[in-house]
């Protein structure tokens, strides 16, 4: 049987659909799921592509109720493991604390976001003490069975990443001074007089594989940092790592999850125990197939103990507004998640992750068959 785990971050199972916190977990388990990756108020999620102000504004008198402890005690009682979810480099808030965090690309341009969306550059030492401290807090008093790190990497709005996509210097992150002198320390470099898009270029044109390498190491070590700082190893706490899902193959052999985001998966199977790829089909305007050439890419990066599973979405994602004109599907139906789900596991994967509990909820709510379709799909 599959494993199963399921994305819930928001409330609307406590306020839209005002379930109590055993009912909500029992039905998760009769759901066919088994994990669980959800969110606190130590360390909460920012807001990224699912808007929340609507039912949180709508429900605020019984949001006030809410009590992780009791959530996260509900979903054992039904058998369910919790693993908590952080945002690891992405908290805009944070940005005020720390304002040079803010990443710069090339072109020497601060990052000003996209969407919901902007980075924090993964060099920032008082930055990822700020966050290991809230995380030593969510380990201390909600005890998970493991970590899930999202946002872990360099920044970058991946989902824009559809096939006829072309990465430029923009996409190419951080060139702050903070990063650009401790590489050219680190790799004993002379940088040229000059602004960042001069030192870049150099960088990028003569020193490309050292910056790839030097970068991949960065995200590395923020992840050990991390799982030290939160006791992971004595508390037997698992790491799974959100991962951008690109094969090397894409982008004309590119390999930008290496690349530009910098991560490596044959690096980060060091201090990693589960890879999450996030093969979201709509949002990235692919075939299904394409999965078996994400899940055979990682695979052949990753020693035989390290564990890949597959996201796939439950409902579509980024079709208007500024999204709008990029191709992609406006519905995902049941068939095409039942089709998801069998060619992530024919290609190997070891389990699924579903986005997210309320989409299914919703879609139970409106006559659809998605939920009944989970349940199926968990019986094997």
């Amino acid at each position: 049987m599959a494993r199963i785990a399921m994305k819930v971050y928001d409330l609307q199972w406590f306020t839209t659909f005002g379930m109590h916190y055993d009912e909500a977990a029992a039905a998760l388990r009769e759901d066919g799921v088994d994990l669980v990756l959800t969110q606190n108020r130590i360390d909460p999620l920012p807001s990224s592509g699912v808007d929340q102000a609507g039912y949180l504004a709508r429900y605020a008198e019984r949001i006030q109720s809410y009590e992780d402890a009791a959530w996260i005690d509900a979903l054992r009682r039904a058998g369910l493991g919790v693993e908590q979810t952080t945002a690891t480099f992405f908290a805009p808030e944070a940005l005020a604390i720390f304002p040079d965090a803010r990443p710069v690309n090339a072109d020497g341009e601060p990052d000003r976001g996209f969407d919901w969306y902007v980075g924090i550059c993964p060099t920032h030492d008082g930055y990822l003490a700020w966050k290991i401290d809230r995380l030593r807090r969510v380990v201390d008093e909600l005890t998970p069975d493991g970590l899930f790190l999202q946002f872990t990497r360099f920044p970058g709005f991946w989902e824009n990443w559809i096939p006829r996509y072309r990465i430029s210097n923009a996409d190419r992150f951080c060139f702050c001074d903070r990063c650009r002198l401790r590489f050219a320390a680190d790799e004993g470099i002379v940088l040229p007089d000059g602004g960042v898009p001069v030192q870049a270029t150099k960088i990028l044109t003569e020193h490309g594989e050292a910056w790839t390498r030097w970068r991949c190491r960065r995200v590395l070590e923020a992840i050990k940092r991390i799982a030290e700082g939160v006791g992971a190893d004595r508390r037997g706490l698992r790491i799974m790592l959100n991962t951008l899902p690109f094969p090397a193959s894409d982008f004309d052999g590119m390999n930008v999850r290496r690349e530009i985001a910098a991560q490596d998966l044959s690096l980060l199977a060091k201090r990693v125990d589960r890879f999450e790829l996030m093969t979201y089909l709509q949002i990235l305007a692919r075939p299904a197939d394409w999965i078996k050439t994400v899940v055979t890419d990682a695979r052949r990066q990753l020693p035989a103990d390290r564990e890949v599973v597959c996201t796939l979405q439950v409902a579509p994602l980024y079709t208007d507004g500024m999204h709008e004109g990029r191709g992609r599907s406006r519905s995902i139906s049941a068939d095409e998640l039942v089709l998801a789900a069998t060619t992530a596991l024919d290609a190997g994967a070891d389990g699924l992750v579903f986005y997210h509990w309320t989409d299914f909820l919703e879609d139970e709510a409106q006559g659809g068959r998605k939920r009944a379709v989970l349940r199926e799909i968990a019986r094997g």
